[in-house]
């Protein structure tokens, strides 16, 4: 959707690189709050989260950039903050997923650590350390 909102390829791709979440592994974002089941202090408000989604849908839409992923993302994102979740954590909107299977996700949080102390790839040191 950048490039076709007139953005380099690289500029994009480095901007978004330098960015708070950029240089994080995809499944890192789970290990503070959403696998403990700790949704609250937000790291960032689902409210946030939701006008950051909705900006990029609308610009999806403007630039002529079917964003279907990031609309059953917003769907769900409206549902949570309905449910007046807007304070909680983005990834609280995860816990309607939880609901429709039928189960809830919640690991200790010393299981957790002894994980990732297990773990020989430095995680721990920089997520929970």
């Amino acid at each position: 959707m950048g490039v076709k909102a007139g953005m380099d390829p690289l500029t994009l791709f480095m901007s978004i690189r330098g960015g708070a979440v950029g240089r994080q592994r995809t499944y890192d974002a789970l290990i503070s709050q959403y696998l403990p089941h700790k949704l609250e202090p937000a790291a960032f408000a689902l409210k946030l989260a939701h006008k950051d989604v909705s900006l990029a849908v609308a610009l999806g839409q403007e630039v002529d950039v079917p964003m279907r992923l990031c609309q059953m993302t917003l769907q769900d994102m409206s549902e949570a903050l309905d449910r007046g979740w807007g304070q909680r954590d983005s990834r609280s909107a995860l816990l309607l997923q939880e609901e429709r299977a039928g189960v809830q996700i919640a690991v200790d949080p010393d299981a957790l650590r002894q994980a990732l102390e297990n773990d020989s790839s430095g995680l721990i040191n920089r997520v929970v350390g």
